[in-house]
């Protein structure tokens, strides 16, 4: 998991540095730089796969803009690089962005030893025994291999053997930096109109930053009877829903849902997502995506409380915190609904809510919450947020 994010120079932020639990709730009044914190790590993420561009970063769920729009704009801060690093097991990934050009990245994830083996092994590229080869890739990076027999027996140069003891350090160090975990990073902020569609379905997999891919998703889980089965039991928060299945019949390029409601003769009629209420199709989106194992590892959810009841709302939070420690995912959500607040549990570690706002100057910040304030009435962590007694509240009005 990611244990630290620490962010300098992105919009709204100018130096901010948080300690991530697995799952981390971010609460704060309108523009405050909720969703910027969010955004800053889709961007290092990306760096990590070797590309950022538009179009990545438009799939990844950030408001494509340009360039100069990313980097913050206070007259009192020096217009610097953006700098955006995550700790991973104690190992920092660095990434900077470069202020013209968000294209042009500078990840020095890999370090000084990447760097230094690189210096040594230049000189031995495309040699004549074929030993080491590199070739420059399409991003502007370099792919490089190594013939470990070829460098064993060649003796044209001591070094060669110092560079076969280097190899798999390097290489796993390398490849910790690619590490799937980061790269899949994705911000969700699903839709009611693409949770109905079906055009769309078979273009995009496992799920879109909007919702689209999920009744594909259950396609291919429905051939897993215990995966579906999952998914129902926590649907049963909805009070008529009784069950749903996958039709058999389907062409490779349909994608439908039948969902029994227990009120409704299910003989005569049964809904499907196009007919279904949106608090049950976001519900739904958000058990599969927690729960499958082909979605991301670390994601975030923009307005997680969005279409639902606030009763459900509490609920959702209890059942994805579950849900994110049985299928090792991290998570960082945003809300502006206080009742999601009654679904923490603060004494658990693993738990986080943290509020954000901006400073006399301007910047965001933001603080963690560790424990309910300590008052002589108790109350639930909604009713504290509701009367400021946690901060995160507009105070212009």
């Amino acid at each position: 998991m990611i244990s630290q994010l620490h962010i300098k120079n992105f919009k709204s932020i100018v130096d901010l540095t948080l300690d991530l639990g697995r799952v981390n709730l971010f609460i704060g009044e309108n523009g405050c730089g909720k969703s910027n914190i969010l955004e800053a790590v889709a961007f290092a993420t990306s760096a990590n796969e070797g590309i950022v561009n538009t179009t990545v970063l438009y799939s990844k769920g950030v408001r494509v803009t340009d360039a100069i729009y990313y980097h913050n704009g206070f007259s009192d801060v020096q217009l610097d690089n953006i700098e955006i690093s995550l700790l991973d097991d104690n190992y920092w990934w660095h990434n900077f962005f470069n202020l013209e050009n968000y294209e042009v990245w500078r990840n020095s994830n890999v370090g000084t030893e990447f760097v230094n083996f690189l210096v040594k092994a230049v000189p031995y590229f495309d040699d004549p025994s074929g030993a080491i080869r590199l070739k420059k890739d399409e991003f502007g990076g370099y792919e490089f291999a190594v013939n470990f027999e070829k460098l064993k027996t060649s003796t044209s140069n001591k070094e060669k053997s110092k560079l076969i003891e280097d190899y798999n350090d390097v290489i796993q160090y390398i490849e910790r930096s690619r590490s799937e975990f980061m790269s899949k990073y994705m911000i969700y902020s699903p839709e009611n109109s693409s949770l109905r569609k079906f055009e769309e379905e078979g273009q995009v997999k496992p799920l879109g930053s909007r919702g689209e891919g999920l009744f594909g998703l259950l396609k291919s889980l429905s051939k897993d009877n215990g995966s579906l089965q999952y998914v129902k039991e926590y649907l049963e928060a909805i009070d008529w829903f009784e069950d749903f299945s996958i039709p058999n019949d389907l062409m490779s390029n349909e994608y439908k849902i039948a969902i029994k409601d227990r009120f409704i003769n299910s003989d005569l009629m049964q809904l499907d997502q196009r007919s279904a209420n949106e608090g049950f199709l976001f519900l739904l989106f958000y058990i599969v995506l927690f729960s499958s194992k082909k979605t991301p590892q670390f994601f975030a959810v923009d307005n997680i409380e969005a279409s639902f009841n606030p009763k459900l709302c509490a609920k959702l939070i209890n059942m994805l915190v579950e849900l994110s420690k049985k299928n090792e995912k991290q998570v960082l959500m945003t809300t502006h609904n206080p009742a999601t607040l009654d679904g923490l549990d603060l004494n658990d570690p693993e738990q986080r809510l943290f509020v954000v706002r901006r400073n006399i100057d301007g910047h965001t910040i933001a603080t963690r919450i560790t424990e309910k304030p300590k008052i002589s009435t108790p109350m639930k962590l909604s009713e504290m947020w509701t009367k400021g007694l946690l901060g995160g509240l507009p105070n212009n009005f």
